[in-house]
């Protein structure tokens, strides 16, 4: 038996997975001033209803240990972050969107416990738009996993990602 908070659990859970994301990182450039991210983000409406004037502010910044998790998934802040809008989003209809993100290279937090200076960049995503619930995406960005591992690898501040 579904009481109403059952039924609008499940009406918020479907309307939150109606929108699917596929973040590829392009390019990943760690100079002596910053960290660049070039980037593609397809979208998809999975959902049965339109999603209109869908907004979406991303930025990145350097995932941490000593950082609490509720400050770095908490972002962005739409007053400081990019601004990406989409009209409308039909149902079964895709898009994508491509940008770069930059980080000053004193922003970042190298991973502890390693003989090299590594990071692990997070970009965090904020959507807006009728038809959707207010949702937040976060992607940790890494080298490929190594077979047996669980874990993205860190990437070292001493290159680039290829």
């Amino acid at each position: 038996m579904h009481g109403w908070d059952d039924q609008a659990d499940e009406a918020t859970q479907q309307a939150t997975s109606a929108l699917s994301l596929s973040l590829k990182p392009t390019r990943l450039s760690i100079g002596p001033t910053r960290v660049l991210l070039n980037w593609r983000l397809d979208l998809t409406n999975n959902g049965t209803q339109h999603i209109i004037a869908l907004r979406m502010w991303s930025d990145m910044v350097s995932a941490h240990s000593s950082v609490p998790s509720s400050e770095q998934l908490g972002g962005p802040d739409p007053h400081e972050a990019r601004l990406h809008k989409f009209a409308q989003l039909a149902p079964s209809e895709e898009a994508s969107v491509m940008g770069e993100w930059q980080m000053p290279r004193e922003a970042v937090r190298a991973v502890d416990n390693s003989p090299d200076q590594l990071i692990l960049p997070l970009a965090r995503l904020r959507f807006v738009g009728a038809g959707l619930p207010p949702q937040r995406h976060a992607f940790v960005i890494g080298n490929p996993l190594a077979p047996g591992e669980e874990r993205l690898r860190a990437l070292q501040l001493s290159g680039d990602l290829q």
